[in-house]
């Protein structure tokens, strides 16, 4: 489970790709994700690692988003992301 001290950081060997709107990333397995704004701006965050905690404080101070509601948000995210390994959490 992904708590607010989780660092997460993106797995080697993904690759990426711009499709107008839409970044898809696609891990060595071939397993990908479509990511929407708020998606591409967490991948972007976490090109270094960070904590769950950092990721919320930086997005609440971008989108009009309650603590709570963003830390469910983003925890989610991350579960999704490190279920498809595209990020290593530790």
């Amino acid at each position: 489970m992904v708590g607010p001290e989780s660092t997460v950081a993106r797995s080697n060997g993904v690759v990426e790709a711009q499709l107008d709107e839409v970044r898809v990333v696609l891990n060595q397995d071939l397993a990908y994700l479509g990511l929407d704004e708020v998606g591409q701006r967490i991948w972007d965050l976490v090109e270094s690692p960070r904590t769950v905690a950092s990721l919320v404080e930086t997005l609440m101070g971008e989108y009009e988003v309650t603590e709570a509601e963003c830390t469910a948000d983003v925890a989610r995210y991350v579960d999704a992301l490190a279920a498809h390994k595209l990020v290593r959490l530790s």
